[in-house]
């Protein structure tokens, strides 16, 4: 019988291609043969997640330090690796060797820059070579998602710390990304990196072409850097937004141009809210029939979690998103709602409580319950904590 190994390389291409997100299937073919092995690293090196371990031990050398060994004994591999996910632990501020092994990666499509749950030091805590290595990653053009999180206010370097330092031209030009986030207190981070220009008065990053744009407000300063972002953005197509305060959507939809408003085809929205506020939909009514009339919007996704010691409104002001909906989407095909339930105190029935949800698209969604046009899902969970 003949061995995989004598097929034509084209085929092989292709069949190592179709595994390129089977891991294990990857490992096992690249012992198959020499042949095989520059194939399949290709893929099992496309992606790296450094973050500090759940439970660190110290006789254990951390992800970082283990990824540069690897990279010293096959150099080759940092020109295969695409995409980072990094999140920082206090050791990594100050190992000089951090910087050097995060100097051999120049081909990134996906950098998340995060700070680690335990990590206590701020931005400019950072020695400057560590300083230096993070923003020539985030500036690489090759970079089209880029993904920031846990960057606190105080960590907010001066916009004259991003710049291209080594002169090289590789960096003239700004990334042109397609992807941004930010998330979990990174809102001063990320107007930063808007507003960053470098040496000859460019921008350090080109947010216009972005077309998806995932963002959180968890205070209230957070909304001026949204509704920078949407502003600035003129081909967004997805919106992931997700609000941690009552207003939290004040302002994104009269910050959106009239160049998005005919490329925008998804909303994905999610907000928290306690069983005292008055309207369980935080403004989002005001905010989508701003633009009503003027969009192109194809699908809408809402999850609200109630936390609650009592009860759960369940009346008409949960309609008044349907009634929205209802006119000014012409293009609309899908609408979901999943209302997630928190309770602290079993003093009532949880199946009284789910009936009582459950009530809510029939009574106060009938356009969307009864459209042939647009398929409605909603959904319900009630948990005890």
């Amino acid at each position: 019988m003949a061995s995989f190994s004598d097929s034509p390389l084209e085929i092989i291409e292709e069949i190592i291609n179709a595994l390129q997100d089977d891991i294990a299937a990857l490992e096992a073919c690249s012992q198959t043969c020499s042949l095989l092995l520059p194939l399949c690293r290709k893929f099992l090196f496309r992606s790296i997640r450094i973050a500090p371990r759940s439970y660190p031990q110290r006789s254990r050398p951390r992800l970082l330090t283990l990824f540069g060994i690897l990279l010293n004994s096959n150099p080759g591999i940092s020109e295969l690796v695409r995409n980072l996910v990094f999140h920082i632990c206090s050791v990594d501020v100050y190992d000089d060797d951090v910087p050097l092994v995060l100097g051999r990666l120049h081909h990134l499509q996906f950098f998340e820059l995060g700070i680690g749950e335990r990590m206590m030091a701020g931005w400019n805590e950072f020695h400057q070579p560590f300083r230096e290595a993070l923003l020539r990653l985030i500036q690489l053009p090759s970079v089209s998602r880029l993904e920031i999180s846990r960057i606190l206010t105080s960590q907010s370097p001066p916009t004259t710390a991003v710049s291209c330092r080594n002169g090289s031209s590789a960096l003239d030009a700004a990334p042109q990304l397609r992807s941004f986030a930010f998330r979990l207190n990174s809102g001063p981070y990320a107007m930063h990196l808007l507003n960053a220009r470098r040496p000859n008065g460019g921008h350090v990053l080109d947010f216009r072409n972005v077309r998806t744009l995932s963002v959180e407000a968890g205070k209230e300063g957070d909304l001026m850097v949204i509704q920078a972002f949407i502003r600035v953005t003129q081909k967004l197509e997805t919106l992931d937004y997700v609000a941690e305060i009552t207003k939290g959507y004040t302002g994104f939809a009269a910050s959106m141009n009239a160049s998005s408003l005919s490329t925008l085809r998804t909303l994905r929205l999610q907000h928290g809210i306690d069983d005292e506020i008055q309207d369980p939909l935080c403004g989002l009514c005001k905010e989508v029939s701003i633009i009503s009339g003027r969009n192109v919007i194809e699908e809408i996704s809402l999850r609200v979690i109630v936390q609650t010691d009592c009860r759960c409104k369940t009346g008409s002001v949960w309609g008044g998103l349907g009634a929205v909906l209802s006119r000014g989407f012409p293009q609309l095909r899908y609408v979901s709602l999943d209302i997630e339930i928190c309770v602290f105190s079993p003093s009532f029935s949880e199946a009284a409580l789910e009936e009582q949800v459950n009530e809510i698209p029939r009574k106060y969604f009938p356009w969307l319950s009864s459209n042939i046009q647009v398929m409605f899902n909603f959904s319900t969970s009630v948990h005890w904590v």
